[in-house]
């Protein structure tokens, strides 16, 4: 896991060259996040060393889940999920082309979106 490119130089094969670690997994496939640096931002990386992977990240302050991203079979970012409110639409999502988020794209949540939302927000370790 690392920022955009990071993934094709190389830098993410190792442990040192890698921004994020994962603090829980939720089956094989979806993992928690948080950054190894905690003044760092929590933005979840771009791209994904595991194709068709689901990384979600919570606010330091206990606050809840902040954001959900799922990955293609390239391993990069395909949608952001996002919990906080946009435009009065509430949780909603962005799709991802090209690795960026597409501009003034907000929808709001799909059903198997919000049973996404509820399975890691009700997740027991």
């Amino acid at each position: 896991m690392g920022g955009n490119g990071s993934f094709l130089s190389g830098i993410t094969n190792f442990e040192s060259g890698r921004m994020y670690k994962t603090v829980f997994s939720i089956g094989d496939n979806i993992k928690i996040l948080e950054t190894k640096n905690h003044k760092a931002s929590l933005k979840l990386p771009e791209e994904s060393h595991t194709p068709n992977r689901t990384y979600a990240t919570f606010y330091r302050n206990g606050k809840g889940l902040k954001e959900i991203a799922e990955y293609g079979p390239d391993g990069k970012r395909i949608s952001s999920i996002h919990i906080q409110d946009h435009k009065g639409l509430g949780a909603h999502w962005h799709p991802w082309k090209s690795g960026g988020q597409v501009k003034n794209d907000a929808r709001p949540l799909t059903n198997e979106m919000k049973k996404l939302i509820n399975k890691i927000v009700n997740f027991k370790k």
